[in-house]
């Protein structure tokens, strides 16, 4: 078994480096999440220009972040699929805001979805780790699904002010959630760091 965990933990050591990254990424969506929630904002064109750079930005982190780990996260090519889609969905947002203001709510609520499906994989995959607060990430994963289900049950009807404030609490969910899976990469880096100075 120690063996095992001594090989995870090799493996592991390349992508907790950018740990930092994941939680800049959530720092952002706190921002805009209340941000949304605060203020009010007029018009599905502002939101869905900051909907557009806040997942271009989560992109380039989960990007940065699973291209250069190695393979000890189960779910890898997911979240490069991820980082890739959320790239190419963030320039779409910012370069054409008035095309999405339709398809807005759809797109918010498969987002969130995707990003769900990632978030509790990774809480597993933390488990394998017995990193602190894998439980928690697996609960806000499926809070954040729960949030993308009530935005794809009727997106078309469900109204302005509605989708605005499911996109803040959307926003401020995933970013509490990547500012815990940022924490559980540190964790994983200091005890990284002490196995090697014993």
């Amino acid at each position: 078994m120690k063996r095992h965990f001594e090989h995870l933990v090799r493996k592991a050591s390349r992508v907790i480096k950018h740990w930092w990254l994941i939680g800049l990424a959530g720092l952002l969506c706190i921002i805009a999440g209340v941000s949304v929630l605060i203020f009010p904002i007029q018009s599905y064109v502002a939101l869905s220009i900051i909907l557009g750079v806040i997942v271009l930005l989560v992109g380039v982190a989960q990007l940065i972040v699973a291209t250069t780990s190695t393979n000890f996260l189960a779910m890898k090519s997911y979240w490069v699929v991820g980082g890739v889609l959320d790239i190419l969905l963030g320039v779409f947002l910012c370069i054409y805001p008035n095309v999405t203001l339709v398809l807005l709510p759809v797109m918010l609520g498969i987002w969130m979805m995707y990003h769900s499906f990632i978030i509790i994989a990774f809480g597993g995959d933390m488990e394998n780790f017995r990193l602190r607060g894998s439980g928690m990430t697996i609960f806000g994963g499926v809070m954040l699904l729960l949030l993308s289900i009530m935005v794809l049950i009727n997106p078309f009807g469900a109204g302005v002010a509605t989708v605005v404030v499911v996109a803040g609490v959307g926003l401020l969910c995933l970013g509490i959630i990547l500012c815990m899976v940022s924490l559980q990469f540190k964790d994983l880096h200091k005890r990284l760091a002490e196995e090697e100075d014993v």
